[in-house]
């Protein structure tokens, strides 16, 4: 059975659970039944309402209910005497959100509600560190909810602190802080005044007004923002991200300074025999991971001249090093699938196409016997074909085709080029390979696969994908 203190608690809540899908500025009707359950004498019911009313000045009685009449006292003579639906009809005064907010500091409000004050510095219950990126997002998802409460035409919407958005878990001037940074970026506008009829110093804590015409639009562009933020990229794309990442993380440890001068390949006898296309293929890739950079934040800026195979970089180093750590961290949480190969690497020494694939002990060798060499042309059955004008080209894919599945060691396939050579020069010709073979077919290295038949030495064979 609930004590004084605690039926008046009960009442508030009621109170400010009736508000919230109240349209603004409107009377407030509390049933008894209903909205209070119950729990409230006819005579409790008046004290209470006359208590707020005369005492604590936050609320006028409009209409009370035919009940409640002989026990009102001193209330004001009900004025809807006529029409009586059993309910209380309020309407809150400038001061009750603040009276509110006392009242939600009493530890016994807390120990009777399980609520913590919506105003109050409160840290998350985890012992994890939101980020700022996490609190963002609790943020403008509270905003999205709050603007399914408007009715058509009308744009302010009430952010309410509380644990149902969970932004109790918040600071106040955090949350507002973060606000102020959507208004900077055009989404909504702040109100200065929650109560214009109340001073500064006195103004509820517990919301926010928002004024939101151009929010949705913001949104729009923000949830494509969070599509292509790097949790969510593909695997061959992080990967792509990843290894320019690593190769500017190799030049800062000599040059150490956020001014680089970016080489797309360590010389140019790994784009010897080359044709035009390939070279802008190659250059291509690289300008698209910069320009993603870019677009985040991790580099300010950057200047590639035509024809070149470099770029002058100017990074954001803190946010370079998160990205990195983050990049890192994704890949070190498991192997994924790879759709399509990497970028070719500087150092020669390293893998140039990365393929994570099925995982699985044992490869079986497969081929399919409408793959054939067709002059200059390789056919892929049914799949389309690839066609070669470069002698060294059509070498290096031979040897890997008349394994049939097979191996294809490094020093097989090189001839009198170099081992940079031979792994910038597959890369290519896996790009270049029909739509539909890449669908089915991948070239992989002795690095990428994880059969237990595999030479210990660096080869390359060609693998087709098992049927999902």
């Amino acid at each position: 059975m609930m004590n004084g203190k605690e039926k008046l608690y009960f009442l508030l809540d009621a109170i400010d659970d009736a508000r919230t899908i109240a349209p603004s500025g409107q009377p407030l009707k509390i049933d008894p039944m209903n909205d209070l359950n119950g729990n409230f004498r006819d005579v409790e019911l008046s004290q209470l309402f006359a208590k707020l009313e005369k005492d604590e000045r936050v609320l006028k009685v409009l209409k009370a209910s035919k009940r409640a009449n002989s026990t009102l006292g001193e209330l004001d003579p009900d004025p809807y005497d006529h029409a009586d639906d059993g309910c209380w009809h309020i309407k809150l005064l400038p001061a009750f959100d603040s009276y509110f907010l006392k009242i939600q500091q009493e530890l016994e409000y807390q120990e009777f509600t399980g609520k913590k004050p919506a105003g109050s510095q409160t840290k998350p219950n985890s012992n994890a560190v939101m980020t700022y990126e996490e609190k963002l997002d609790l943020i403008v998802k509270a905003v999205v909810e709050a603007s399914k409460t408007l009715h058509k035409g009308f744009f302010t919407a009430t952010l309410y602190l509380n644990a149902t958005n969970g932004l109790d878990r918040l600071p106040r001037e955090e949350i507002r802080n973060i606000l102020l940074q959507l208004q900077d970026e055009k989404a909504l506008k702040v109100h200065p005044l929650n109560n214009r009829l109340l001073p500064p110093n006195q103004q509820p804590t517990h919301y926010f007004l928002l004024d939101i015409p151009e929010f949705h639009r913001w949104h729009s562009n923000y949830l494509i923002q969070r599509r292509t933020s790097i949790e969510n990229l593909t695997e061959s794309n992080l990967n792509e991200i990843y290894l320019v990442l690593t190769q500017i993380e190799e030049q800062l440890q000599i040059v150490q300074s956020d001014k680089i001068n970016f080489s797309f390949v360590s010389s140019f006898h790994d784009v010897e025999g080359y044709d035009t296309s390939d070279i802008d293929d190659l250059t291509g890739g690289y300008i698209k991971v910069l320009d993603y950079l870019k677009k985040i934040g991790v580099i300010i800026d950057y200047l590639h001249r035509e024809m070149s195979l470099d770029a002058e970089i100017t990074l954001n180093i803190n946010s370079y090093y998160d990205l990195l750590d983050k990049v890192k961290a994704i890949k070190s949480r498991g192997n994924k699938l790879v759709d399509k190969p990497v970028l070719i690497q500087k150092n020669e020494n390293q893998q140039i196409t990365t393929k994570a694939l099925e995982k699985t002990n044992k490869s079986k060798i497969s081929w399919q016997d409408d793959f054939r060499w067709e002059g200059n042309s390789f056919v892929f059955g049914t799949l389309g074909k690839i066609d070669f004008n470069s002698e060294d080209r059509r070498h290096i894919f031979k040897a890997l085709t008349d394994k049939k599945g097979g191996w294809a060691t490094i020093n097989e396939m090189k001839g009198n080029k170099d081992v940079g050579y031979v792994r910038s020069t597959i890369k290519q010709i896996e790009d270049r390979m029909p739509e539909e073979a890449k669908k089915k077919i991948i070239i992989v290295s002795t690095q990428d696969d994880n059969a237990e038949d595999k030479p210990a030495v660096g080869a390359y064979r060609i693998k087709i994908l098992p049927k999902p």
